[in-house]
């Protein structure tokens, strides 16, 4: 229910309440327990209303979330990840690079070549 209500306080257009609110909140709550991110269904549900609504708001956005597949496709794991590892950019290209590297301030191949 907070991403819907976050996402109407972001475009008041899309705003919900009452019985719709718990209808699309028990939609999105599914669709969390089945492995998608907030910021996925974010994404899907505060793409632009048309101009002309001819239904309403909760309908377009039960639409929206009905078409989401129940579970998301399985995200690529990164090999040899450790999740308590820190993270680094490549700082080459004038700091524009970004490709992960092992160590702070070193160079990715193609910046080193």
């Amino acid at each position: 229910m907070a991403l819907l209500l976050e996402l109407g306080r972001r475009e008041p257009r899309m705003a919900l309440a009452g019985r719709p609110l718990a209808d699309q909140a028990a939609m999105v709550e599914g669709l969390l327990a089945g492995g998608w991110t907030p910021d996925e269904l974010t994404s899907v549900l505060s793409a632009p209303l048309p101009d002309r609504i001819a239904r309403s708001v909760g309908a377009i956005l039960a639409a929206r979330l009905s078409a989401v597949p129940p579970v998301p496709r399985p995200r690529p794991a990164v090999v040899g990840s450790d999740p308590g590892a820190r993270h680094h950019e490549c700082p080459g290209r004038d700091g524009l690079c970004g490709r992960p590297v092992r160590e702070a301030r070193s160079l990715c191949v193609s910046c080193r070549e």
